[in-house]
């Protein structure tokens, strides 16, 4: 007799360790490599990045399937020579809706588009 055992797995998409920092290498919107950084504390929950003028904190959780949400954006509000980074990416952290990790490189997206690509410092 012969017997035949079949053996299924459970196939979970558990999030992505984003823990650490990294440089901002493209914002879609924004013309040429922004001087900026993100870093994420996975332990705490907590985000910052730094522009080049202000600092954004915010909260964000990781969730299955590469879902992010961010939410609870502060950014401190000095008076700087070009906003248009600060302001374009704040708005792209806040419409976050997911993320894919390729290596080193994080890519944001907001509803399936390409919003910014960061890359993870060692």
């Amino acid at each position: 007799m012969t017997a035949i055992f079949a053996v299924m797995s459970c196939k979970t998409s558990s999030p992505i360790v984003l823990n650490g920092e990294y440089s901002v290498e493209k914002v879609l919107e924004v013309p040429g490599k922004p001087e900026a950084f993100v870093l994420f504390n996975d332990t705490t929950g907590l985000l910052s990045a730094n522009m080049g003028c202000n600092m954004i904190n915010a909260n964000y959780k990781l969730l299955e399937d590469n879902k992010l949400e961010i939410q609870n954006g502060l950014s401190t509000k000095m008076m700087c020579p070009d906003n248009e980074l600060e302001n374009t990416f704040n708005q792209i952290l806040e419409g976050t809706t997911h993320y894919e990790m390729d290596g080193e490189m994080l890519m944001l997206f907001s509803n399936g588009e390409m919003q910014a690509v960061l890359k993870q410092v060692k």
